[in-house]
């Protein structure tokens, strides 16, 4: 009996996600990133870090305009955790999934001189798709989603809005 209880409930288990997160407003990315921009991505690398134990994908992401922050390069050199390198590969679960070719909206820290890591990783990473903004939170279980009041969480919004909270926010 103990083993059938125990068959069922392995079978009827759903899988884990590996990140928990605390649900963050747009104003409150907004506020922690050095710049905010929209642009396209153009191309992408990975390359494991000098322990090679490590990997980590760098996006050229061409500025379409700046929301928010100085004035950044026409191409920003963005670095997100994770990646493939031949057969090797690693995944950071939250981690922004971003693609070459892809619109975004990106929330900005400096990383270095000549690059930026993506504020809340997978929060402040929205893809754009004609009028609507979306962050791919698939990989995230949040442990608390309440924002202030009067704010709202990253979640899908139109671009508008989106934009209007980046420049309004203090």
């Amino acid at each position: 009996m103990r083993a059938l209880v125990l068959a069922a409930a392995l079978l009827s288990a759903s899988p884990a996600l590996g990140a928990q997160a605390v649900a963050v407003s747009i104003e409150e990315l907004a506020r922690a990133s050095d710049a905010v921009v929209r642009g396209r991505v153009t191309t992408s690398w990975a390359q494991r870090t000098d322990d090679g134990l490590r990997v980590f994908t760098t996006y050229e992401v061409r500025t379409i305009a700046v929301l928010r922050g100085r004035a950044l390069p026409a191409i920003a050199r963005v670095v997100v955790p994770g990646g493939v390198i031949g057969r090797f590969g690693q995944r950071v679960d939250a981690a922004p999934a971003i693609a070459p070719g892809e619109e975004v909206v990106l929330f900005l820290r400096h990383a270095g001189p000549a690059a930026f890591r993506v504020t809340g990783l997978a929060q402040g990473k929205f893809s754009v798709v004609g009028p609507v903004a979306r962050p791919d939170l698939s990989n995230l279980t949040f442990t608390r989603t309440s924002v202030r009041a009067g704010e709202r969480r990253s979640e899908q919004m139109p671009l508008s809005e989106l934009e209007r909270r980046v420049r309004s926010t203090r």
